[in-house]
């Protein structure tokens, strides 16, 4: 079933990072071709990625979503994740030589995180995420411009964005995660306390918008995420800051 296999790949997430991919090309360079290939190559690898953590991540799913995808438990699983990741590596082809480094490093990241079984670690899980996705965005970056203290600062905002976003997954994931042995930071917190460090989170990144004005179109999904948030409306908080990469490259696109 196709409904299936989007469900495996994570299919709206790895097009969250397709746009992710985008930003970081868009906020440096005006359009041009290889920007298809930049945001393809991302898409496929966090594609290949998270279809491995659907693998590994077999009882946390059936605890937090009450069932786990079919293709986990079939013999297609493996050939799915190898032809995410050679999609991916095909991309990258297309694009500078020196960005075959940063597609092995992403490649890596992806599959370490599941492998190693970082959500288990207090902070590594949410670190790991904020600074994993955002490679996403260097991606981009660096295809069209070399590493600079303006990119690696824009690389930071974003991995900030995206540990936000983490944290609030685990808000959502909180009564299973807890019953798993996961120890994320709501589970070790609690979910309260764990909502108020959320709240300081949005105020700094807030802050830092005001800072870098080219991530100002952010600034409204961060005050309607922290109104989500205290209605205890996660699964909505976490479905705006989707959103709002989203809009952050369709921003810099026009």
């Amino acid at each position: 079933m196709i409904s299936d296999l989007l469900d495996f790949v994570r299919f709206r997430v790895s097009a969250t990072v397709f746009f992710i991919a985008a930003s970081g090309y868009l906020l440096l360079s005006p359009i041009k071709f290889d920007l298809v290939f930049v945001a393809l190559s991302s898409f496929f690898v966090f594609a290949g990625g998270y279809a491995y953590n659907n693998i590994m991540d077999r009882a946390e799913d059936r605890m937090n979503r009450g069932k786990v995808n079919p293709i986990v438990d079939n013999n297609k699983k493996y050939p799915i994740v190898l032809l995410c990741f050679g999609m991916g590596f095909l991309f990258s082809l297309f694009l500078p030589s020196y960005m075959s480094i940063l597609f092995v490093l992403i490649l890596a990241a992806n599959f370490f995180y599941s492998l190693l079984r970082v959500k288990k670690y207090f902070l590594v899980k949410n670190l790991y995420t904020g600074l994993g996705i955002s490679l996403a965005f260097l991606y981009g970056a660096l295809t069209v411009s070399k590493i600079n203290g303006e990119i690696i600062a824009y690389y930071l905002l974003m991995s900030l964005l995206i540990f936000i976003g983490s944290v609030i997954s685990d808000l959502r994931d909180y009564e299973g995660d807890r019953k798993t042995g996961v120890n994320t930071i709501p589970a070790v917190l609690g979910f309260g306390r764990a909502k108020k460090f959320v709240y300081v989170l949005l105020l700094l990144f807030s802050v830092m918008i005001l800072i870098f004005e080219k991530f100002i179109i952010l600034l409204p999904f961060a005050v309607i995420t922290f109104l989500f948030l205290q209605k205890d409306v996660i699964s909505s908080a976490h479905l705006i800051g989707g959103l709002s990469l989203i809009f952050l490259a369709m921003w810099l696109f026009f």
